[in-house]
């Protein structure tokens, strides 16, 4: 079909709409017991996260309680306020590595398989800090050669700025905030 002729056709289709009556049926639609159900059905709507529980999807269940639990220890739950376990730092973790470059993904498998080594995640919290000692080494620029060390550093400021990027912590902090509108957020002018 050539252009001219397609244009004259889609061109003529509304006049031709106008013409042709709407058809009415006088049957009833089946299984309806003869009237119509005019109701429209009420769907519970809610949040995703309430409804379903997390499963890890890059880590395995031994490395997923152990980054959980590291996550606790880094960044504990202070009074009134949005701890890693609050603000699922873990499962933001397991996601944003999921996704992240291959040398990434590495540290943290190789530093999470010596954790689950260790049994890390069935620790008390005084052996597990124990554990953790490379976290008190000295930063160097060259990130260090051994596995736990390399981890327990990345993972340090990961968990810590997975918390505080949280809808959870945000919430916490407009709740209690006594700024308002940026003013004198970050200073506070000489005069």
């Amino acid at each position: 079909m050539k252009r001219r002729n397609f244009v004259a056709s889609a061109a003529a289709l509304p006049a031709l709409a106008q013409q042709v009556p709407p058809i009415q049926s006088t049957q009833q639609p089946p299984g309806r017991g003869g009237a119509l159900n005019q109701e429209i059905p009420k769907i519970e709507v809610m949040i995703a996260d309430d409804a379903a529980s997390m499963t890890p999807r890059f880590f395995s269940p031994a490395q997923f309680a152990a980054l959980a639990k590291l996550s606790q220890i880094l960044v504990p739950t202070p009074d009134g306020g949005v701890g890693a376990n609050e603000a699922n730092a873990a499962e933001f973790l397991d996601f944003l590595i999921g996704q992240s470059p291959a040398d990434r993904q590495q540290v943290y498998l190789k530093g999470l398989d010596v954790l689950v080594k260790t049994g890390f995640a069935k620790m008390t919290e005084e052996q597990a800090v124990k554990a953790m000692a490379p976290l008190r080494t000295p930063w160097t620029y060259e990130p260090s050669t051994d596995p736990l060390t390399r981890f327990l550093h990345t993972a340090k400021a990961d968990v810590r700025t997975a918390t505080q990027n949280s809808k959870q912590f945000s919430a916490m902090n407009a709740a209690t905030a006594r700024r308002f509108g940026g003013v004198g957020l970050y200073w506070y002018p000489l005069d």
